[in-house]
């Protein structure tokens, strides 16, 4: 994962035009955004920021990089957020045991609203 070091962080920096707002909307401290992105520039062998005590500007490699980098940090993004829904989604199966008038009084009204609310689970050898 070496290649991806900066990326987020030079996007980051880029959108934000600032490190410092970078770092904080990345939860990270300036110094470590400042790293990352020299060592993403040391990589590419190219200076893709230009930087003052005032100011961050996009070099024209920077700006050309900036095109390419959106995609990919917004496609890991969303990789990200598919997995953590699917983490948030209850998957498994569900076996209980109950005597049948508790069962059917109690249990049962629970499955029912458990199936509708998450559609993609049905009981094992159920015609629900």
């Amino acid at each position: 994962m070496k290649r991806w070091t900066g990326i987020s962080e030079f996007v980051a920096v880029a959108e934000q035009q600032s490190f410092t707002k970078a770092a904080k909307l990345l939860g990270m401290s300036v110094a470590q955004v400042s790293r990352n992105i020299a060592e993403l520039e040391a990589t590419l062998a190219i200076k893709l920021l230009y930087r003052s005590t005032r100011s961050v500007s996009l070099t024209e490699e920077g700006k050309l990089y900036l095109q390419h980098c959106r995609h990919l940090v917004s496609s890991l993004e969303e990789a990200n957020r598919t997995l953590a829904n699917l983490s948030a989604t209850p998957r498994g199966l569900i076996k209980l045991t109950a005597p049948v008038y508790y069962g059917e009084t109690h249990i049962a009204p629970l499955l029912h609203q458990f199936f509708v609310a998450i559609p993609r689970h049905r009981a094992r050898g159920s015609s629900y």
